[in-house]
């Protein structure tokens, strides 16, 4: 499963725009969404002008291309890591951040529990443009 926060319109004044693109048959799917807005609330921070829209990972990107891989999903488990390639990047190729993971054992991921992981995807990203 992906998000991927990318360039659209916005790309010429450097403004990512986020995607989150999940497959259709998603386990989930709540947990997943809830993620990638908490996410987008994290990446704003940073970048303010983040603008949202729909669409799939890119191999090659082109631009400021943020891509939120999700690589566990349960209603009581995330797991995921962000990628990203800027304009200048090497290659077309991602910069590949830390695995992050949040489980809580007595009780359902919440509001709460996944901006946490949010905000510790993004943290330990690190995120630069140039």
């Amino acid at each position: 499963m992906m998000a991927i926060v990318g360039t659209g319109n916005a790309s010429a004044a450097g403004a990512p725009v986020l995607y989150c693109d999940r497959p259709a048959t998603a386990k989930n799917a709540d947990v997943y969404e809830a993620a990638c807005a908490e996410v987008a609330k994290e990446v704003r921070l940073k970048y303010p002008q983040l603008k949202l829209g729909k669409g799939a990972a890119a191999d090659k990107p082109v631009g400021n291309v943020i891509r939120l891989d999700i690589l566990k999903v349960d209603k009581h488990a995330i797991a995921g890591r962000l990628a990203w390639s800027g304009k200048k990047s090497s290659a077309g190729g991602y910069v590949l951040g830390p695995v992050i993971t949040t489980t809580i054992s007595d009780a359902q991921l919440n509001e709460r529990s996944l901006r946490e992981f949010a905000r510790g995807l993004v943290m330990a990203s690190k995120i630069q443009f140039p």
